[in-house]
């Protein structure tokens, strides 16, 4: 999985492992809404840890790869599935 930009001119291709999430991206990507992530995913024992760039929630990072590692490895009787947020 690459994820592909244009950039003016240029075509950028980046592998997971250097794109780094936002919890809205994160969400996004999980297909969460943006309070269910806050709220009850991140806090999961075995979800990646994030990357801090600034001290506060706003600089909080996560990491495609690891995310996408995570999501790979749960059991299918725990994936999200199309409706109301379930109770984890």
């Amino acid at each position: 999985m690459t994820a592909i930009t244009n950039v003016g001119d240029f075509v950028v291709a980046l592998p997971p492992r250097d794109i780094w999430l936002t919890d809205e991206q994160a969400a996004t990507f999980l297909s969460y809404s943006l309070v269910h992530f806050k709220s009850h995913v991140i806090c999961l024992g075995d979800f990646p840890a994030p990357r801090y760039i600034m001290a506060n929630s706003k600089g909080r990072r996560w990491n495609l790869e690891s995310i996408s590692k995570w999501l790979r490895n749960r059991p299918e009787t725990t994936k999200k599935v199309v409706g109301r947020p379930r109770k984890i």
